[in-house]
C-alpha cells in the first residue's frame, strides 16, 4: 500500500525548486521545507536563506534526531547533505545507498510536515 503522497517527482521538483516563491504567485503552492519518514528515520530538507545577503542559498538534509521526547520534537538535527543545486540535490545525494530522488518517491516514504 502505498503512503507517500506524491505522484511524481515533477509534482515534488514543482513544489521546492528554489524555494518558495513570493506571496503574489498563484500557479500554486510552494515549500520551502519538508519533514518526512523514511525507513524508520525522521529527516529533514530546507532550503536555507543565505548567510550573508548576495551569498548562494543551499538546500540542506538533516536527521532529526527524535530519541527522547518523539516527533515532532527533535532533540538535534545533524546535517547529512547541502547542495547549491536542487538538481544536483536529487541525483548526487544518497540515503542509505539510495538517490534523494527514489526516497522522496519511494512508496512508503511518509510526508510529514511541509513548511
Amino acid at each position: 500500500m502505498r503512503i507517500n503522497e506524491y505522484n511524481s517527482l515533477d509534482e515534488f521538483i514543482y513544489e521546492y525548486d528554489s524555494g518558495r516563491r513570493p506571496s503574489t504567485e498563484t500557479q500554486g503552492r510552494k515549500f520551502m521545507g519538508i519533514e518526512f519518514l523514511y525507513r524508520g528515520i525522521y529527516y529533514r530538507m530546507c532550503y536555507e536563506p543565505a548567510e550573508n545577503e548576495g551569498e548562494p542559498r543551499f538546500y540542506y538534509v538533516y536527521v532529526m534526531h527524535c530519541e527522547s521526547r518523539g516527533y515532532p520534537t527533535a532533540d538535534k538535527f545533524e546535517v547529512i547533505g547541502r547542495y547549491e543545486k536542487f538538481q544536483d540535490l536529487l541525483n548526487k545525494f544518497f540515503i542509505g545507498g539510495v538517490p534523494f530522488k527514489d526516497v522522496i518517491m519511494d512508496d512508503n516514504t511518509e510526508i510529514l510536515s511541509q513548511d
